[in-house]
């Protein structure tokens, strides 16, 4: 726990995780990515699936990809991408700027491998990957042309230092495209967990999020593939199959959370806790500036636009959605991209 937990900072869940499994405070990395086999379930357009124009979602990715690609300034060739995760956007990026080179850099060996073979398997020869950290990114001074992070900054553990380092490896002019989540919860206080299979593993995790202070506490319990064990996971798994979701993850009572905790505490081979801060735009924009960068603004977001064009292209004609996919989504992600608004921020070093 971080040094300014008190007993009452923490709910019923977190009290009773940390007596029967006291969790070692770990980064993002260690703790979840590490042990999942794909992230967002090997579900990513451009990487894992390709462009299907008859789902909204893929509207929303493939704009986004065109906002990245039109940040790289005239003659740049340089790009890299913070925290690809199984690598999006580093892949389809490569394929939208197929003069210049991408390199991916995650703090997860496990992604980078994915990554990895990812990018083999659609046959993108110039996007690499590699490992390291964000605040101490392996890159040298004024080297990058283009720097983007979708979903990356905040689950950094230092977001601060990473920012600086995104500062020192721009080459001045360079730009950092930045995507994150937009931190405005539908309650003050919100908890949610997920039951998932892992590698060579099953895992428990439970997630707080609050308001104010903007942060997110998320806890892993991290369980054998067999056994009894893999039935009190099944049966949790099917309990909670019907309630709420958010942020792509199953909203519980405290309660229910405890009662899955203590099923399944018993069984776990190790028990991990990580602490993150969030951001709004503004606020993400104000910490560039500090950072090093010369200039730090928001935009809109392309993707949100693009999905309600598919929408509404879908409820028109199939076939004229299916026509229009790659002219609408690399429109509105160029265009939008540099419209006004607080979806997401735009750095120049």
């Amino acid at each position: 726990m971080s040094d300014t937990d008190t007993p009452g900072d923490l709910t019923l869940t977190e009290r009773r995780w940390r007596e029967l499994a006291p969790p070692e405070a770990t980064a993002s990395a260690g703790g979840l990515y590490e042990r999942v086999r794909l992230w967002s379930s090997g579900n990513l357009p451009g990487v894992d699936t390709t462009y299907d124009p008859r789902q909204e979602h893929h509207w929303h990715y493939a704009a986004l990809i065109e906002d990245f690609a039109s940040w790289l300034p005239e003659g740049g060739a340089s790009v890299l991408d913070l925290g690809p995760g199984d690598g999006w956007p580093s892949i389809p990026l490569a394929r939208a700027l197929p003069e210049a080179r991408v390199l991916g850099v995650d703090p997860s060996p496990r992604r980078v491998a994915v990554s990895r073979a990812n990018a083999g398997r659609h046959g993108v020869t110039n996007a690499s990957f590699v490992a390291g950290d964000g605040a101490a990114l392996p890159v040298g001074d004024a080297s990058v042309d283009l720097a983007v992070a979708s979903h990356a900054l905040e689950e950094c553990a230092d977001p601060e230092a990473a920012m600086r380092e995104l500062a020192r490896v721009l080459r001045p002019g360079g730009v950092l495209r930045v995507q994150s989540q937009v931190w405005a919860l539908p309650a003050e206080e919100l908890e949610t967990v997920t039951l998932t299979e892992g590698v060579d593993c099953l895992l428990f995790t439970y997630a707080r999020r609050t308001q104010e202070p903007a942060r997110e506490r998320r806890y892993v319990l991290v369980l054998p593939s067999d056994g009894s064990v893999a039935e009190a996971h099944r049966d949790a798994l099917v309990e909670t199959a019907s309630a709420p979701r958010a942020y792509g993850e199953t909203s519980v009572e405290g309660l229910t959370a405890v009662a899955i905790l203590e099923r399944l505490a018993p069984y776990a081979t190790a028990s991990s806790f990580v602490e993150l801060r969030r951001w709004t735009p503004d606020w993400l924009a104000d910490a560039l500036l500090e950072a090093g960068f010369r200039e730090a603004t928001t935009t809109a977001h392309p993707g949100d636009a693009a999905r309600l064009a598919g929408r509404g292209a879908l409820r028109a004609s199939e076939v004229a959605a299916v026509a229009s996919f790659e002219a609408v989504t690399r429109d509105l992600g160029r265009r939008v991209s540099r419209e006004a608004g607080a979806g997401m921020v735009v750095a120049v070093r």
